[in-house]
């Protein structure tokens, strides 16, 4: 299983809420309705930024991450170069993202604790 991290930054125009509203409820709702997206991927969560970090932590300049997992490198590739994600997914990001600033990390799990 291959995990790809979107490290991502809101616009300088928006809020922070307006960002989050944006992604769950109106940026969502389009990927979903690209079928390469749909057919490929295994698991997909938001993880928005809340901020609240102890003064002596360093906090991640990102306003979100998304993960998405995917069967293999070549599955997520399939989808991120295809044409809907262009047209579709890629036309979205501009409205709420500033994309110069995403980032992405293909990932896999090597350690996973859980407790008892």
């Amino acid at each position: 299983m291959i995990k790809v991290s979107l490290f991502l930054t809101r616009r300088a125009d928006l809020t922070r809420e307006a960002f989050s509203e944006h992604w769950m409820n109106k940026h969502w709702p389009i990927v979903q309705t690209v079928p390469e997206v749909m057919e490929a991927t295994r698991h997909y969560v938001q993880l928005h930024n809340i901020d609240g970090l102890p003064s002596a932590v360093s906090p991640a300049p990102y306003d979100g991450i998304a993960e998405v997992w995917f069967d293999s490198k070549e599955a997520a590739i399939r989808v991120m170069t295809s044409k809907n994600w262009a047209s579709i997914v890629a036309e979205d990001d501009r409205l709420f993202l500033d994309t110069t600033k995403t980032v992405a990390m293909f990932s896999e799990e090597r350690v996973d604790y859980r407790p008892s």
